[in-house]
This record gives C-alpha cells, structure tokens and sequence, in this order.
C-alpha cells in the first residue's frame, strides 16, 4: 500500500470510496462548494493505484504519514 496526496472531486471520491479502493483516509480537506474538490491523504491499495491516478484532478504523490 502507498500514502498518496493528491486533489479529487466528490463524485470520484465517492466511486473510489464505494469500491474500496481507499483503506483509509489519513486527512481530508474541503477546497469549497463551488470547487467542488478535495484534497485527499489516503492509504491507497497496490492493486487500485491506476484508478487513483486515473481519476485524481492532479498527479498524485507519494508522502509520508503521519507527516511531519
């Protein structure tokens, strides 16, 4: 599994969530309604990094967690 950040709309959010493709969600940060985005701290499983990437607004990258 990889910690990954990276920005997603609620609707991809959603669909990521629904199929598990998430283990966990470390942070999560509301950009507003009318963006319409967030941006995501997430344990990502191995198998579903394609899909993550796929539907992420920018190009996710790898971090530490916990950070600091």
């Amino acid at each position: 599994m990889k910690t990954l950040q990276f920005t997603i709309s609620h609707a991809h959010l959603e669909d990521l969530m629904s199929r598990k493709c998430l283990a966990r969600i470390h942070s999560l940060e509301d950009l507003g309604h009318e963006r319409d985005h967030y941006v995501i701290v997430a344990l990502v499983r191995e198998e579903h990094l394609d899909e993550v990437i796929d539907k992420a607004a920018d190009r996710p990258r790898w971090v530490r967690w916990p950070a600091g």
